[in-house]
Formats: C-alpha cells, structure tokens, sequence
C-alpha cells in the first residue's frame, strides 16, 4: 500500500498508526448503531426509580414503594446517589410483542458493581438473575463486557420488570434493550474493535522492547511498561479483561479498574523522570518520586479499603497531577521543543480522553460514550505522538553517543586522528615492518608561522591555521592511510605500502605547496609556511614514541637550518641523506 511508502520512517510510522485508528473508531461506530429489533416499535424503555438508603429492601418492598407512588421518572443523565450500601431500584415497561422474542437487556457500564434483574416467570413467581462485579465474570447470565441478562419477552405481558442496582459511588445507570440476533451482531463488532485494540498495544509493546535494544536507549522500556498499564487499564474499564483475563476473579476484576489506572499515573511519573530529568533538576527528579510515592499509596488504599470507601480523594488527585505533567511538559517542550511537544501533544489527548472518567468518577458527568471509551481515542492518539517523540529523543542520544564516540579517537579541532590513534597506528607499521622492512613512510608536518598568526590575528585565526593545514595533509592521504595529531600539536601523516624516498619526499613537497596557496578560511594574504620531517622504510626499529620523538628533532633542525629548508628524509635511525625543499622560495625553485 502507498501510505506507508515515501518520508521518514516518523511519517510511516505516524500513517499506520492513524489507519489502526481509524479502524477501530469505525468498529466502535459501528458497534454503536442500533440494530434493527425483533418488536413493531424500537423507543425507549421507559422506567421508574425509588432509593432504597438503606439497601436492604426486598422486591416485595420495591413493588410496594412504586404503587404508592414513590416512583420517579428515570433519566439516564441523571447522577444517581449510589455507595454507601443504596440501592436504586427501577420499574421498567418493556414493549410488547406480538410472538415470542429472545431479547437482551445490557446496563453498558463495565464497573457496576451489583445488579439484579426481576422477571416475571409466567406461574406468579420472579425469576432474578445477577450480575455485576460482585460475582465472577463467569458466573453471569451472559459472559459479556458489561452486565447484560438474556430472557424470553412473551405477548400479552401485564406485569413489569425490575432492576436493582449497588455501586460502590454516585453514578447514572442507563441500559440498551435489544434482541437476541441484534445483540450477538453488536457483541462480535464490540469485541473485534477492542480485540483490534488490545493487539495493537501488544504490538507496540513489542516495538518499543525493540527500540530498547537497538536505540540503546532505555526509555523505550519504560514507555513499554507504560503501554501496558494503559493498556491493562483500557481492558479493565470496557470489562475486556474481567471477561478473557481474570473472568473467575471477582474480587480482582472490581480492584483492577481502580489500582491498574493508578499504578499507571504512578508509571508515568517515573517515565517522565527518565524523559525530563536533567543533572541539576534534583528538585524536579525527587518531586516525580513523591508523585510515584502518592500513587502507590492510592494503590495500597484501594487493595485495602476499595473503592467505596476510598474514592474521591484519589480522583481529585489525579486530576490535578495530569495538569501538572502537562504543565511540565510544557517547561520540557520550552528547552527541547523537538522532543518536548510530541510528547506534549500526545500527553494532552490521552489526559483529554481521561479527563471524561475522571469527571464521571467526581458526579460531574454521567454515563456516556465518552466517559467509557474516551481513554481509548485518547491512548491510541497518544501512542504514534509519543513515539514520534521518543524517536528523535533517541537519534539525538545515538549521534551525542557517536560524537562522544569519535572524540575518543578524534582531534577535537580538525577532526584527524588525536595522539592514540596516531600510536597505535605506528605501532602497528613498525610491527609490521621487522617482517616487511620496505613498508610505509611517516611524515610529521609542523606549522612553521602558528605563533606568528596567533600573535597578529588572535587565537581564532591560530585555530583556523590548523584547520588549513589538516586540509593540505588529509589531501595527500589515501585509502589506508593515516592522518593524526601527535601530542606536541604537529600533524603526522602514516603512509601505506611501498614507497621510495622519492615518492615520500614528493608527498612532502605536495603538502608544503598546498600551504602556500591562499585560502579563505586565513585572514588576507596569509599562508602557511609547513615544515616537514620524514622517515622512510626501513624504518627505526623501536616503538612509536621513539619514533615521533626522532622526527621532532628533525623539525627541530629544519628550523635552525641556513638555507630555510622545508623538508627531510631519513631512512635510518640517524639522518644520513636529506632530499631538501625551501621554505618560501616560489615552487619553481623546487
């Protein structure tokens, strides 16, 4: 397919991101249609609620409260007072039908806690049946994301149904009635939606293990451990995970909505301290530790006391510490906006799609699409911008690497070989040498006129000076040799195969006459005046040092010599011949 063909690898990655995307928005869309009904009239099934404060009436004593008038008409909008042990019961009017229907009745809300559906059983008794996260997934009437009770409606039905719910704090209720055929379609889109979903975090979980090793880099690995809180999170809040994860576990299925989101704001914290903490940001580093430290307090809390007794404070908490990681991202972004607003970006839509749970939690909104499936939206937009971020958080750690890398085995100033190179590599020549005596030749370059150009131009013009002069011997090398900078500053220039001095002392002559051509990186009218000391194979059989040390003396003499010669050759460990240049007498002299 072309959209994932062309640009940078962030362009592709950020396309397949937004086609997964658009994938599951259409499948929630999708699920979210309403099916065609096996009744003549779809409509709403109108209801009656009553409070039962104390929660232990009886269905006898529902009844009895909704004939004398103590109903109230129902709205799913509104916030109804639950915890503390209430029980809201309702007295619904299904529809009729004119033949036998299967039909399902849903309470689309993943978290509620209990609640028990009264039917009529046709002999002047009630059936009930439970559902709700005070029983195990697998023991409700029908194993689904939410609480959901599957029944025959019959014509002719006089009497109504009934609906009892306990929740652990104030909530709406709403339900969705549909058949049997309508229902089984909805569930298959529902669940293939969040199944797309869940295997989309899987495989960004995998990439980012992936990123850890080959970035070198470990946030990657903390971004890995976050996906998966969020994503256990997500699971946990649609009811995904008490239905294929933990379906026997009761009591975890109620918790996990709960201390997962926690555990997760918690994660961030210490992502975050990996992402923006610098030396000299302790203050920031340990105010991330005592947020790490307040969530896994709220985690302890509601292991221990649960959610009805242990509820607003942490929300309210959280609310605030999801503007304040905005507001540090902010500050992040103002001193790496490369980095820093990806990841800004792609923390403002998933705080924008948890801020509608959060809000639910605090009786600000009721039960809507948005307060169950925002996090979603705001997860999967989330994920590609934060990528996006970690991936240019990383080539600049690889290239700082590289760099520091190569400054190991670099001149900072003109970027030759520095001193270690240069040793290792005459090493390894007069090594070489005991068993081929006729490799290689060495030429060490000193700058005859630096201290004259520091002097007159400043120390800017020095540095450029031997910049210039790198330029004039990196020309002369070729494939497998060497150019470096020996400790005194001087260049030397190691060169391979089989050379005559003749040809040596033509590299020497080529080096000298490029210094003496103008260039645009010296002040006006300025060139260099190069000197250069040689030894050509065979060379002196002693170390490195040794050799360099010989070849400074050398320099040395060129500099004290009569006739302002620039070059010499040696071949042994005393100068016996010299093939000579001048220094500034014009190349034709030569």
């Amino acid at each position: 397919m072309t959209i994932f063909q062309g640009g940078p690898f962030w362009r592709r990655l950020a396309r397949a991101f937004v086609l997964v995307l658009v994938t599951v928005t259409a499948g929630l869309a999708a699920a979210q249609t309403e099916p065609s009904l096996a009744w003549a009239e779809r409509g709403d099934v109108p209801g009656q609620y009553w409070i039962d404060a104390p929660g232990k009436a009886s269905l006898e004593a529902a009844r009895a409260a909704f004939d004398g008038g103590q109903g109230r008409a129902s709205d799913p909008a509104l916030i109804m007072p639950l915890g503390g042990g209430v029980a809201i019961w309702y007295r619904l009017q299904l529809p009729a039908v004119a033949a036998p229907a299967r039909a399902v009745f849903t309470v689309p809300f993943g978290g509620m806690n209990n609640v028990e559906l009264f039917r009529p059983d046709g002999a002047g008794g009630w059936r009930e049946q439970r559902s709700g996260e005070s029983l195990p997934v697998s023991r409700w009437p029908v194993r689904y994301l939410h609480p959901a009770f599957a029944f025959t409606l019959q014509p002719g039905e006089t009497q109504a149904t009934y609906l009892r719910v306990q929740h652990s704090h104030p909530t709406g209720v709403a339900w969705v009635l549909r058949d049997a055929s309508s229902f089984s379609e909805s569930a298959k889109l529902w669940h293939l939606a969040l199944g797309a979903y869940a295997g989309f975090m899987v495989l960004v979980v995998l990439l980012s293990i992936f990123n850890t090793f080959s970035w070198r880099d470990p946030i990657h690995l903390y971004y890995a451990v976050q996906v998966v809180l969020v994503g256990l999170s997500i699971m946990s809040l649609t009811g995904l995970a008490g239905e294929y994860l933990w379906p026997n576990n009761a009591w975890w299925n109620d918790k996990a909505e709960v201390v997962i989101p926690a555990a997760s704001l918690g994660w961030m914290g210490l992502f975050l301290r990996e992402l923006v903490a610098e030396r000299g940001r302790r203050w920031l580093s340990r105010a991330l530790l005592v947020h790490v430290g307040i969530c896994a307090l709220m985690v302890a809390g509601f292991l221990r006391y649960g959610r009805e007794d242990f509820f607003q404070l942490p929300s309210a908490y959280a609310l605030v510490a999801l503007v304040l990681i905005l507001a540090l991202l902010t500050w992040f972004s103002l001193r790496r906006p490369k980095v820093g607003l990806w990841a800004l970006a792609g923390m403002t839509v998933l705080t924008a799609g948890t801020l509608f749970p959060l809000f639910r939690n605090l009786d600000w909104l009721p039960v809507t699409f948005a307060t169950q499936y925002g996090p979603q939206i705001g997860g999967a937009l989330e994920i590609p911008l934060m990528l996006i971020g970690l991936y240019f958080r990383s080539r600049e750690r690889r290239d700082n690497r590289v760099r520091l890398e190569a400054l190991a085995h670099t001149d900072p100033l003109t970027g030759v070989g520095n001193h270690r190179v240069l040793v290792e590599r005459l090493n390894h020549l007069l090594g070489r040498g005991r068993h081929g005596p006729f490799q290689g030749a060495v030429l060490q370059i000193h700058v005859a006129n630096l201290d004259a150009i520091r002097d007159e131009y400043g120390r800017e013009a020095a540095e450029a000076a031997m910049v210039r002069a790198a330029e004039c011997v990196t020309k002369e090398a070729s494939e497998g040799d060497t150019v470096a900078r020996e400790q005194g500053g001087d260049l030397v220039l190691v060169l391979e195969g089989q050379l005559t001095r003749a040809q040596a002392a033509e590299a020497g002559r080529d080096i000298i006459a490029r210094g003496l051509k103008f260039s645009g990186r010296l002040p006006p009218r300025v060139t260099l005046s190069l000197r250069v000391a040689g030894a050509c194979a065979p060379l002196p059989d002693n170390n490195a040092l040794v050799l360099l040390g010989m070849l400074g003396r050398v320099i040395l003499d060129i500099g004290s010599d009569a006739l302002g010669r620039a070059l010499r050759i040696i071949d042994a460990p005393a100068p016996r011949r010299a093939d000579v240049v001048t220094g500034q007498p014009s190349i034709g002299d030569w």
